[in-house]
């Protein structure tokens, strides 16, 4: 007797790992994910942008994005221009045929596991002892912290089907790419477009705004679309959903930079290019807050040169700090406090010399 089972479909099947439906789907499109199925479905063969673009539909240049966004993800790995699958993937692999399956799926995203492949059981075993001794409430927390930990996973530009469609019915996406070709003085790429509906819709900055976002950014000599779509995202994690709060966002930003500037002049620094968060936030302090001269800085800086060898930051910090609370201003201000300062620790030290001259004699007379 023979026997055969046709399973139709399911006899050609490909691994695909469970993180992508776990995480990754949320904030994936049509296009990430037809790239991402079609490279595991091709896994053995190289492929180039041409032909995965002569697949699966998508525009070449959409096609490198879809897959930094899994390398984002920890689902694939990039050496140079070459993806490959993240090693020592630990992870369950969806399969709907059988644990040998399931054993080769392993194997092909852990090439140093062959053999006794860990099931779903075992893996739920293990995390139930790692929790036994946990209360609720550090089982609860340890599942916001990855709630959160994935919340700020950056926003995904719709694909170019869904923004063709949107810009046919969507009258103010219409209006917001033509005042924008425009502002940037050129026709706007499918991508372009892309991040434009990205943030109106997923950021959900109004259409005002992101005009404003785009005047602001020709302001600086930066006016293209990577950084109208980096400084929309920021303004949307702060909230910005009006002019008024975007004129103020944008005024401070400008005096941050000012602040900066006469930071890095009192310093002597030339072309210092983009300053760190943390440095621009020293200038702020510094500047803006304590209210410290070209002058003061300048003192500070040549003070931590002398005592460490070189600028730091952090420590010409502890400088102005200790003036601040000293209420110190100006250069007398400063020779008054240290005058003040040397007194006070010269008296100390008389006043232990003579203690300690009595303890002698003391000891002397026994």
């Amino acid at each position: 007797m023979s026997i055969k089972i046709n399973l139709g479909a399911w006899n050609s099947v490909f691994a695909v790992p469970s993180k992508i439906v776990d995480e990754g789907l949320k904030f994936s499109d049509g296009v990430k994910l037809k790239v991402l199925l079609f490279v595991l479905r091709n896994c053995d063969r190289e492929l180039d942008e041409n032909s995965i673009s002569k697949a699966t539909g998508v525009n070449v240049t959409d096609i490198p994005e879809a897959l930094d966004y899994w390398v984002s993800m920890g689902i694939l790995q990039k050496e140079q221009d070459t993806y490959f699958p993240v090693e020592n993937q630990k992870e369950d692999v969806i399969s709907p045929v059988s644990d040998n399956y399931n054993k080769k799926a392993t194997e092909i995203y852990n090439p140093e596991v062959k053999t006794d492949n860990i099931s779903n059981t075992e893996i739920k075993t293990t995390e139930n002892s790692q929790n036994k001794n946990k209360t609720i409430e550090e089982i609860s927390d340890d599942v916001n912290a990855k709630k959160q930990l994935f919340a700020v996973t950056r926003p995904q530009k719709p694909d170019y089907v869904f923004t063709s469609q949107r810009l046919a019915v969507d009258e103010e996406l219409k209006i917001l790419v033509s005042e924008a070709q425009l502002a940037l003085g050129k026709i706007l790429s499918n991508s372009d477009i892309s991040t434009l509906l990205m943030l109106k819709d997923t950021c959900g900055l109004p259409l005002d705004v992101i005009l404003m976002l785009i005047q602001y950014c020709i302001s600086i000599d930066k006016g293209n679309m990577r950084t109208i779509e980096k400084i929309g995202i920021g303004w949307a994690d702060d909230g910005i959903y009006s002019l008024e709060a975007a004129e103020n966002k944008i005024r401070q930003v400008k005096q941050t930079s000012i602040n900066f500037s006469i930071v890095s002049a009192a310093f002597g620094l030339k072309n210092t290019g983009s300053p760190t968060k943390k440095q621009l936030e020293y200038g702020d302090k510094w500047v803006g807050e304590w209210k410290f001269s070209p002058e003061m800085l300048r003192e500070a800086y040549e003070r931590c040169v002398d005592a460490k060898g070189e600028m730091k930051f952090n420590y010409i910090d502890a400088i102005l700090k200790r003036w601040h609370s000293n209420n110190i201003q100006n250069k007398d201000e400063l020779q008054n406090f240290e005058n003040s300062s040397q007194k006070k620790n010269s008296k100390k030290k008389a006043s232990y010399d003579i203690d300690e001259l009595e303890k002698i004699n003391t000891l002397d007379n026994i």
